[in-house]
């Protein structure tokens, strides 16, 4: 057959083709949702019930050896559950007016310094100093309640026996924030922080003072990449109770989306348990109803662990992490050698809300 003529057959064919498509007609429905929104979620918190936040706190006359108290409470009155967390900046430490002079009763080559321990210690590096913030001891204990009122959670940040400075603490200047916790919807977290002046303290610090500022954040669960986190420490248990071991290594963070259709999470950490078989779980008692493990991992000949994946465990309202030794899980918790045991897992310093949808 002439090519020409096949080339006009197939012309004529996809004419026609385009003809009868043009004249055929489906059976359709179209149905349509109307009144769709999108709302940006509100963060808001007060203090002592000021909103803005407008107190002042005054620790007087301390001589050294003598404690002072700041105690406040934060409420969560935005919409959404809210990490909080503390830091101090704008220090001013000053000599005052009535600062010590050592008689002088020998020389020395810094000029006339005095035998007494105090004056030799003061007149060192110069007759006085300004950095009484590093002799002041720190210790944070913070409380959280849910909107009816019940206490749902507790730790000790920083206990007295640890003997943390303000500069430990915050920084030399005082620019680091210390993460207190998260606060659930209509609920509360009663921070308690009290000051210690070094009884070792010397002379040259008679008539100091100290004045700072006084800044909480709140932050919204969800962070870097719509992931939100908390970090998992080892604690002590007993009095004060749930107190987090400060200065090791051991220490972990759960990162999770805050809603979807399965808690998805990565883990990442140093456990106290080197070549060590591990168990990831959520929950919220861990006598009664923990009963959600959600992944496993062993412990490298350092410790350093890493666990991730999906698990339907369900929303979760003001829960717990736990990063537990495998002898110490068989469906929950298993208490053997209580208390002793309990310095080889990593508890959670703030709680996890997650909405399945």
């Amino acid at each position: 057959m002439n090519t020409k003529i096949i080339l006009s057959l197939a012309i004529i064919g996809a004419v026609a083709a385009i003809a009868v498509g043009g004249t055929v007609a489906y059976f359709t429905d179209t149905e349509t949702s109307t009144g769709n929104t999108f709302t940006a979620g509100t963060i808001d918190i007060a203090i002592d019930g000021q909103n803005p936040w407008t107190s002042h706190y005054s620790v007087g006359d301390l001589k050294p050896g003598e404690t002072g108290n700041i105690n406040f409470d934060i409420t969560n009155v935005g919409a959404n559950p809210v990490n909080v967390s503390k830091n101090l900046t704008n220090w001013n430490s000053n000599t005052g007016s009535t600062g010590y002079t050592c008689p002088a009763k020998n020389q020395y080559p810094g000029g006339d310094v005095s035998s007494e321990p105090e004056c030799v210690k003061a007149q060192e590096n110069g007759l006085d100093k300004n950095d009484v913030q590093s002799w002041i001891e720190y210790d944070l204990y913070v409380e959280v309640y849910d909107a009816t009122g019940t206490k749902i959670w507790w730790q000790q940040i920083f206990n007295p026996d640890e003997n943390k400075s303000l500069t430990d603490v915050y920084g030399t200047s005082g620019d680091q924030y210390v993460a207190l916790g998260m606060i659930p919807v209509g609920g509360h977290m009663l921070v308690k922080q009290s000051y210690h002046f070094d009884y070792s303290a010397g002379n040259e610090y008679q008539g100091d003072t100290l004045s700072f500022d006084m800044n909480i954040r709140g932050e919204q669960l969800t962070g870097q990449d719509a992931m939100a986190s908390v970090v998992l420490e080892n604690k002590r248990i007993g009095e004060p109770q749930w107190d987090i071991i400060q200065g090791d290594a051991f220490t972990g963070i759960l990162s999770y989306k805050t809603q979807g259709p399965l808690f998805t999470y990565n883990f990442s950490g140093v456990a106290p348990l080197a070549s060590h078989n591990y168990v990831l779980a959520v929950g919220y008692n861990a006598n009664t109803d923990v009963d959600t493990q959600i992944g496993t991992g062993t412990t490298d000949g350092t410790g350093n662990i890493s666990i991730s994946g999906s698990f339907d465990t369900g929303s979760l309202t003001n829960a717990k992490a736990w990063l537990v030794p495998a002898e110490n899980w068989s469906g929950g918790m298993v208490w053997t050698g209580w208390p002793a045991s309990v310095s080889n897992f990593l508890w959670e310093t703030g709680l996890i809300n997650y909405i399945k949808n």
